[in-house]
């Protein structure tokens, strides 16, 4: 079994210099990205640490088509609540121009209704 260090699973490398652990060299390379990734990084709670490895193991392409599914569905919430909010609000607004307009009537043909 491979040792994890900080949720980052290493696998040891056999290179020119021989078998060298890469949980040694991770500090090294974490002190090489922006503070605000490593931040990042180090919030990450081991259930969005399981998201990320499984989207890392998925091929881009279909990585990019998950993402823009998400973007369009979101779109077609915020097109279908504004259209919700519009159909309330031609309801509400026919409701008093009716009720305005009866009052109207009423002054008309005989004066304030009491």
């Amino acid at each position: 079994m491979t040792p994890v260090k900080h949720g980052i699973r290493s696998k040891g490398h056999t290179g020119l210099l021989g078998n060298i652990d890469m949980a040694e060299h991770t500090p090294q390379r974490l002190e090489e990205l922006p503070p605000d990734t490593r931040d990042w990084l180090a919030d990450l709670r081991p259930d969005e640490l399981k998201t990320l490895q499984a989207v890392v193991e998925l091929p881009a392409d279909d990585v990019r088509q998950a993402f823009k599914m998400v973007h369009d569905i979101r779109t077609v919430g915020r097109f279908t609540k504004w259209l919700v909010i519009t159909f309330i609000g031609i309801f509400l607004g026919t409701v008093v121009l009716y009720e305005n307009i009866i009052k109207v009537i009423g002054y008309i043909r005989g004066g304030p209704a009491h």
